[in-house]
């Protein structure tokens, strides 16, 4: 089935998530980063400016990095470059006392990730045959969720033990973890992971050559339009996700660990059964179909009163089987670019999500002193009246594309 297995089972991205940054939190504790940086002084807006600034690294970034990975012929070398580069984030989360230190480390972490998406996710994609790419990825999920079933629970009694999430430094040793964790990581990869090489030719000028892709193949201009509509209601919420959890709702460490044991046990129940259902009867549907389910766990967490945040737990399933059915969405999405102008995708993409991510977190940031509950309407509504829409038009855009070229 896959031509590059440990290329694909430790790379990922996307929506669909995966890899080992899925790994690294939850053995690390990436999510309770937001918690910390409350815990250390710094208001909502605050937090919210800060993932606004790394939006607008973004920005910057966005087309050097897709013009150099459509340039660079060997994907493994240019993805390890990206993980090299982010191997001190989590020393310096650790290390993080004031504010300053959070916008270090938003900046770097951003220029690492642009350096390391994009061969991410060619190397995950060109890895596996085309009947087999959605089962593939759904291993890829299924091996990550084994790896961190144990990690939300683990960090739980960490937390637990040096005080609990009133304090910044009781979440400070989670970071040093990561680091730890990152370093094993990084040495599996450079001594397992296959090169994926490419043969490329001479082209045009950067900017020229960024949006050349679309002239190729115009649906994508739409689903364009629907990555930026996604993370715009995306990064409205998600920056205080563990912040209103924990603060609105009244979770404790225990309750997130729970919760990430229990997202993780569905997406390794359900990860290959989901990809070979979506294999077989289309994989547009069963995205379509999930996000049903996004939405209700999301109602859920609006609808938990804060003496019972257990209930948080059954919205995490559901979001968790969201998030395994996009899986289908995430294959098709990439087969609509051309190969070799995948990097010049990314780098658009990543130019337009992060203007769209310099205004929705400040937004959120101000929308959560109002009112944190709006962040989740705006999302659920978000999603049920611009994003399904659009997946659905998109879909039957590309099939009626697909059966012209057929003819």
């Amino acid at each position: 089935m896959a031509r590059n297995s440990i290329g694909t089972l430790f790379t990922g991205g996307g929506e669909a998530g995966g890899g080992p940054m899925a790994m690294e939190a939850a053995a690390g504790g990436g999510q309770y980063w937001t918690v910390f940086m409350d815990r250390l002084g710094l208001s909502t807006v605050e937090i919210g400016l800060l993932r606004s600034i790394s939006s607008a690294v973004n920005v910057l970034f966005a087309v050097p990095s897709g013009w150099l990975t459509d340039r660079a012929k060997k994907m493994k070398r240019l993805y390890l470059i990206g993980r090299a580069v982010a191997l001190p984030v989590a020393l310096i989360r650790f290390l993080a006392t004031a504010w300053p230190f959070c916008v270090l480390i938003s900046v770097w972490e951003t220029v690492s990730l642009r350096i390391m998406m994009p061969p991410s996710q060619i190397i995950a994609i060109d890895s596996l045959s085309n009947e087999d790419r959605v089962t593939g990825l759904s291993i890829n999920r299924t091996m990550m969720g084994i790896a961190g079933t144990i990690g939300p629970l683990i960090t739980a009694l960490i937390i637990n033990y040096f005080g609990g999430l009133d304090l910044a430094d009781s979440i400070r040793p989670l970071f040093l973890i990561q680091f730890v964790v990152g370093l094993f990581i990084m040495a599996l990869l450079i001594t397992q992971m296959q090169e994926v090489t490419f043969t490329r030719e001479k082209d045009s000028g950067i900017f020229s050559h960024l949006f050349d892709v679309f002239k190729e193949v115009p649906i994508l201009k739409l689903l364009l339009f629907r990555q930026c509509a996604m993370m715009f209601f995306m990064s409205i919420g998600m920056p205080f996700l563990t912040l209103y959890m924990v603060d609105i709702k009244g979770a404790d460490e225990f309750i997130l660990g729970w919760r990430g044991t229990f997202m993780t046990a569905t997406t390794v129940c359900l990860s290959i059964p989901i990809g070979r259902v979506a294999d077989k009867i289309g994989r547009r549907r069963v995205a379509y179909f999930g996000r049903v389910f996004g939405w209700a766990g999301l109602l859920i967490m609006i609808l938990t009163p804060p003496t019972h945040p257990e209930y948080l737990i059954i919205a995490g399933v559901l979001e968790s089987f969201r998030m395994i059915t996009f899986v289908g969405w995430q294959a098709f999405d990439q087969e609509l670019v051309p190969l070799e102008g995948r990097g010049r995708y990314s780098g658009v993409t990543m130019m337009m999500n992060g203007m769209v991510g310099v205004v929705a977190p400040i937004l959120g940031g101000f929308l959560w002193e109002i009112d944190p509950d709006y962040l989740w309407w705006i999302r659920i509504l978000g999603g049920a009246f611009m994003i399904l829409p659009l997946m659905i038009i998109i879909g039957y855009k590309a099939s009626k594309t697909e059966n012209i070229t057929s003819s």
